[in-house]
């Protein structure tokens, strides 16, 4: 019986593992913003764009910027600061101010980080105007919207006029592209979508990182690509996303082509590539876009209307996942605390779960009854596979047993317990929750010690260890009943209570505190459940 159950907790864990690795209120004007000068000079064009989409972007990036100087414009509103260069007139950084947990720690949430030139986010190359990603933009500020203008004499006029919203997560963005010139032109540009965005609230040994582009057919979803992978036509918006955010990229125009470079752990890097336009001396070509930067609440990007909550993937079980937040979101309502959310979501699915276990339970008490007439049929018919078989049926159906009734419960449950452990993973509500002594149930619930432990350092995660005692708790009522094993059964029981707890403490240590505290609750009511179903049962 104790057997069966470990093989089922050990299997559920296996299945797990594999799944990981294939897998408001309307916004008010903001008021006006602050420019930070510094001496500025121009940039040669030598450390522009190449001219052909993210084809000729290296990896490491081919500008050194700490040597450039160029003016930065800040732009702060309630959700959000974000950091402009005039040097191509292009996102430097992006912080979310919402999500920083200046309790626990004084480090800033950077959405996107700082990049090379040509990799930032909004940076042009254009065959009309040579070097442009480079080129010092004449800066202009009002309320509500930030414009930068660059002109090449003779040739061209460029401008990207930013239009922002207080209390909103995104931003507008206009491109104007102005034949200045006396003859017809040709022209096409390259514009870099969602790029330098931090691998934010990763779990030790996986990444969340991913880039996303939505076509007419479904959306396309990379963890790694090998040059740049290219999508043509019908491009409703690219992304690129982490464990709680995303930052999504709409085209108001029709691009030819969205392209992605990078990976999981170098980053990604995204563009989209316009349509030839022929524009005579005199006219404009206006282009619009929307970006949106911030959680990936369903929602919140449901509000908006373009289908960005298709960038939310919880997996095989999504299904499961959504209808488990939205459980675990009323009971929040409730209690007005995620870790009291969370015991008590755990409590209402083993309640609901609570006819498998008892199944399950029953079913290998029963083989735990008829070890006996087992082991006794086994020594009678040793010789005699085919007979021993036959014999061991009958024993079944006499006793009216189901050799697989102790483990098939179990694992219809391991749908339950993925789709919680993605829910609860990638839910960003718990980014900064307090329960307890936790300070951050996003994270591990790292608590401050007066002196130094090897590997563990000054701080030690305290519900890991509370969940592995209460493992070897589980472990031991489990074995308590183990009369009838054989000694090599009980030699590797024995060895079972030992390695799993300290491997489970081991996977779990540094996992964060939101999930170890659905893990030790569950661990605590399914050995209450068993310990009172063993007492009915004998």
């Amino acid at each position: 019986m104790e057997k069966k159950m470990l093989i089922a907790l050990v299997l559920s864990l296996v299945v797990l593992f594999a799944f990981q690795q294939m897998n408001k209120k309307p916004p008010n004007p903001i008021g006006e913003y602050a420019i930070e000068d510094q001496q500025a000079k121009d940039v040669s064009d030598n450390q522009a764009l190449g001219m052909s989409g993210l084809g000729e972007l290296s990896a490491g990036g081919t500008n050194d910027v700490k040597n450039i100087q160029e003016n930065e414009i800040t732009i702060e509103t309630e959700q959000y600061e974000i950091l402009f260069s005039d040097i191509g007139g292009s996102v430097k950084k992006w912080r979310l101010k919402k999500f920083e947990n200046k309790e626990l720690d004084n480090i800033e949430e950077v959405l996107i980080k700082e990049q090379p030139i040509e990799k930032r986010l909004f940076a042009m190359k254009s065959p009309a105007v040579a070097g442009l990603s480079g080129k010092r933009f004449q800066v202009r500020k009002e309320t509500g919207f930030l414009e930068f203008t660059y002109e090449s004499p003779g040739n061209m006029r460029v401008s990207k006029k930013y239009v922002f919203q207080n209390g909103a997560d995104h931003i507008g963005l206009e491109i104007n592209i102005e034949n200045i010139s006396t003859m017809d032109k040709n022209v096409s540009y390259a514009l870099i979508g969602p790029s330098g965005v931090t691998d934010s609230g990763g779990v030790k040994g996986r990444s969340f990182l991913e880039a996303d582009i939505k076509t007419a057919s479904g959306v396309v979803k990379k963890k790694s690509v090998k040059g740049a992978w290219t999508e043509n036509g019908n491009i409703s918006w690219v992304a690129i996303k982490n464990r709680y955010f995303a930052v999504i990229l709409k085209p108001f125009s029709d691009p030819v082509s969205a392209e992605i470079q990078g990976d999981s752990k170098e980053g990604f890097i995204t563009a989209m590539n316009s349509k030839m336009y022929i524009l005579a001396p005199g006219t404009i070509q206006k282009d619009e876009y929307l970006l949106y930067a911030g959680p990936m609440d369903e929602k919140q990007l449901m509000a908006l209307g373009y289908n960005f909550e298709e960038t939310i993937d919880y997996g095989w079980f999504g299904g499961i996942s959504k209808v488990l937040l939205v459980v675990l979101r009323v009971l929040h309502s409730g209690v007005k605390n995620w870790g009291a959310a969370i015991i008590l979501l755990t409590i209402l699915v083993n309640l609901v779960s609570f006819p498998l276990t008892k199944k399950s339970f029953v079913s290998m008490h029963r083989m735990k009854n008829i070890q006996p007439h087992m082991q006794k049929l086994k020594e009678l018919h040793k010789d005699n596979p085919q007979k021993l078989n036959k014999e061991m049926m009958e024993l079944y159906k006499k006793y009216n047993v189901n050799p697989f009734g102790g483990c098939l419960p179990m694992l219809l449950q391991i749908p339950i317990f993925i789709a919680l452990y993605q829910g609860l993973i990638k839910a960003v509500e718990l980014k900064g929750a307090h329960f307890l002594w936790v300070k951050d149930l996003s994270r591990p619930d790292a608590v401050h010690i007066p002196f130094t432990l090897p590997m563990l350092g000054s701080h030690i995660n305290i519900l890991p260890l509370l969940m592995v005692v209460m493992m070897f708790a589980q472990q031991k009522i489990q074995g308590v009943a183990a009369a009838s094993m054989t000694p090599e059964q009980a030699g590797q029981q024995k060895m079972m209570l030992l390695m799993m707890p300290v491997f489970f403490g081991f996977l779990f240590y540094n996992m964060p505190s939101g999930l170890v505290l659905y893990w030790l609750t569950n661990t605590i009511l399914m050995t209450s459940e068993q310990l009172f179903l063993k007492r009915t049962m004998d």
